[in-house]
């Protein structure tokens, strides 16, 4: 749950301190990668399979098709692009340090939900062996 919270404190704060006067084609080029990613993979997901906190629901499905082929956790890959381009609008350094935890909280989060993963799927050992966890061919 601490995942959930620290994920959520930063992207508040990136939000809150966003300066919109900052914006270049930059920014909405990630802005919009980031919703086409997140809604894509909401699109491939089962809404059956959304959780935002890093548990397996009961009846848990391995998403292999579409995004998922592709990138492991595209919702957490939106996210980072989204924040990204926030962070990009404000010079501050908070504003990077906040980016920096959103990142490693994200990279801790995704390690705990592979790990179930792999103990309730077998074949998830080889899906992440062929797949980037954020962005693809990284």
């Amino acid at each position: 749950m601490i995942y959930v919270v620290v994920q959520f404190a930063c992207i508040i704060y990136l939000i809150m301190n966003t300066q919109l006067n900052g914006f270049s084609p930059l920014i909405y080029l990630l802005i919009t990668l980031s919703v086409i990613i997140g809604s894509v993979a909401v699109v491939n997901m089962q809404l059956s399979n959304l959780n935002i906190v890093p548990t397996l629901k009961d009846k848990h499905q391995l998403i292999t098709n579409g995004i998922y082929a592709h990138i492991r956790h595209p919702m957490y890959s939106s996210v980072l692009l989204f924040c990204l381009a926030l962070t990009l609008t404000n010079a501050h350094l908070t504003a990077q340090l906040t980016m920096l935890i959103l990142l490693i909280d994200l990279i801790l989060k995704s390690n705990l939900e592979e790990k179930l993963l792999t103990k309730r799927f077998d074949k998830y050992q080889n899906y992440k062996k062929n797949t980037a966890r954020f962005l693809p061919f990284l």
